[in-house]
């Protein structure tokens, strides 16, 4: 049994993007149509008028893009619904669009497309005795700790978070998921702190208020109670990633460690800076006994 899969985009802006990404997890060919949301329409041909409706395809306020490709593999499906999720930031939000699944009885001509690798050549490393290290598999280092990722779900109050987070006390990050326990997103150790200690200490955050952006972020500090309400964007490695990859994310995002998914974004296992660089700083270490003895 085959299955359709309908995709409705009312952001065409992240059209590229996901279509990149269904390319490289191999989705057989997508079949993509103009189409228009119907509140949209009416709204819009009744300000302009039902003369216009030859037009209604030339104008970017009603317009969206259908998204059609049918699938033998249910494990792909699941994949390519989750990736959409991820781009488009949840369907769950007001005009983001619409996901289907149909069951298709025959299916004649499906296009099997294959995920190309990334071929990516790094520069050498500065130091010969960690090059091989760095390009060890994620789930090496993983296996190695076995960190508990914290998990909580996005309505989480901020001190019901501050439990969850002291049950693993070496994982300083909170993986915020939605109801179906895909990622979308994390709460830092030093925010929630932060956020906290505002409704604790409001009169301390007061003081620092000197321009309308520090106002803002005092106005927003009221309104912040819940996980959803204080994360960030959701950041994170795959099990298949190297080590150099784990590290670069860290880097640019300034985190102390990040949440390992799997393909459909679901959490299942963390990885820490401090355990990464302990992994380099013992290698040194063995080398430098040995050239003792």
């Amino acid at each position: 049994m085959s299955n359709l899969l309908l995709v409705i985009l009312n952001d065409t802006s992240v059209l590229p993007d996901l279509l990149g990404v269904w390319r490289e997890i191999g989705v057989p060919g997508t079949t993509i149509l103009q189409s228009a949301g119907g509140h949209a329409s009416r709204n819009w041909l009744s300000r302009v008028g039902l003369g216009a409706i030859n037009k209604l395809f030339e104008t970017k306020e009603v317009e969206t893009r259908t998204l059609m490709a049918v699938f033998e593999d249910e494990d792909l499906l699941a994949q390519a619904i989750a990736e959409a999720e991820r781009i488009v930031g949840g369907f769950d939000r007001p005009n983001s669009g619409v996901v289907l699944v149909l069951p298709v009885s025959q299916a004649l001509g499906v296009y099997k497309a294959s995920p190309k690798p990334v071929q990516e050549v790094s520069p050498p490393s500065l130091r010969s005795d960690w090059s091989i290290l760095r390009d060890t598999l994620v789930e090496s280092v993983d296996s190695l700790w076995s960190l508990e990722p914290t998990i909580v779900p996005a309505d989480t109050q901020l001190e019901d978070v501050v439990l969850a987070m002291l049950v693993h006390p070496r994982v300083h990050l909170a993986s915020v998921v939605a109801k179906d326990g895909r990622l979308i997103g994390l709460l830092k150790l030093a925010v929630l702190a932060d956020d906290l200690f505002f409704h604790i200490l409001p009169e301390e955050f007061l003081g620092e208020i000197t321009d309308l952006e520090k106002l803002m972020d005092y106005a927003t500090k009221t309104r912040t109670l819940t996980a959803q309400d204080a994360m960030t964007p959701p950041v994170w490695v795959k099990r298949d990633d190297t080590v150099a990859e784990a590290f670069k994310r860290m880097h640019d995002n300034k985190l102390s460690g990040l949440p390992i998914v799997d393909d459909l974004y679901r959490v299942v296992g963390y990885i820490n800076l401090l355990e990464l660089l302990s992994l380099f700083i013992h290698i040194n270490d063995d080398a430098d006994l040995s050239e003792e003895n």
